[in-house]
């Protein structure tokens, strides 16, 4: 469990992105929500990331399928039709969506009215391209209801690899954040980041880590990425647990900032990573089978219960 300064708690979280920028969800998800298969209510949700102004990235809507591709454990790509027969095949996705999204005042008129009389608990995934300030983004989510922090995205491996690569830039970024918020502000670091050297530098200053999805070139070095004209993408689920769980043991052995466990795709994941020092979970890829983060944590929560 992560207790945030404002008092807010939470075991459960959805990745950024998972429920999209409001907490519903993106449309293929809806149904299951409508049939309570998916219940936003059991996390807090973590917003697609957003940015002071619109992004175009690469993704475009009408064709998705374009920057995220399905995986089997061997890196090779999956028929997206192959998978209704055979859900088993899927390892995990690779993804270079290029933090596609509307920006601030999209977010301010559209979603967060949704977010308020939904009742949903949110933190606010922001970052920033070359140029850019998420000062005042922060400043501007204070008092909102329902977001109960903002997380600042220092490690998408999709736009500025300047943040990759130096851990000065990102600690600067998360304490002016800091400065300007009177919300807890979290990070989402990624396993090429000199991590634990950002971490120390920002205890004290952030209330939890969080993690991202791994470079292609990392997960599969001798398979060319099937989105190689978009950099190359970033791998998540279970293909990269080697990777993001190693992060997950040396966060919590080396730094006092709590972290947050990402790549779960069994039930059984959610002990192995509280296992290796995990305090909450991260539920991402796995909203790929949209029913399966609901229902691992309605039977946590059950057999939690009955051991109290």
């Amino acid at each position: 469990m992560i207790r945030l300064s404002n008092g807010h708690s939470f075991e459960f979280c959805a990745a950024s992105g998972a429920l999209a920028f409001d907490g519903r969800g993106w449309p293929w998800e809806w149904p299951f929500r409508w049939m309570g298969l998916l219940d936003p209510h059991l996390f807090t949700i973590v917003t697609k990331t957003i940015m002071p102004e619109p992004w175009k990235g690469n993704l475009q809507w009408h064709a998705p399928w374009r920057v995220v591709k399905f995986l089997s454990e061997q890196g090779n790509v999956i028929n997206p039709v192959l998978l209704l027969a055979r859900p088993n095949l899927l390892a995990g996705a690779a993804n270079a969506v290029g933090l596609t999204n509307s920006g601030l005042e999209t977010f301010l008129e559209r979603d967060h009215p949704i977010i308020e009389r939904a009742g949903y608990k949110v933190i606010v995934s922001i970052t920033r391209e070359k140029g850019q300030s998420c000062k005042d983004m922060a400043r501007r989510l204070n008092g909102l209801k329902n977001v109960v922090g903002v997380e600042y995205n220092g490690s998408c491996p999709n736009t500025d690899k300047t943040l990759l690569q130096n851990a000065d830039m990102v600690a600067q970024n998360c304490i002016e954040i800091k400065e300007e918020t009177d919300l807890p502000v979290l990070v989402k670091l990624s396993y090429v980041q000199p991590y634990l050297l950002i971490a120390k530098r920002l205890e004290g200053k952030v209330e939890a880590i969080s993690i991202n999805s791994v470079p292609w070139d990392i997960v599969y070095p001798a398979k060319k990425s099937p989105l190689a004209n978009l950099g190359g993408g970033g791998v998540s689920g279970r293909a990269v647990q080697q990777f993001t769980w190693k992060m997950v043991t040396e966060l919590s052995r080396e730094t006092k900032i709590p972290v947050v466990g990402p790549s779960v795709w069994e039930y059984e994941d959610i002990a192995r990573l509280k296992a290796l020092g995990a305090s909450a979970i991260h539920f991402g890829t796995i909203f790929f089978h949209p029913w399966k983060p609901t229902s691992y944590v309605r039977r946590w929560e059950k057999e939690q219960g009955g051991k109290r």
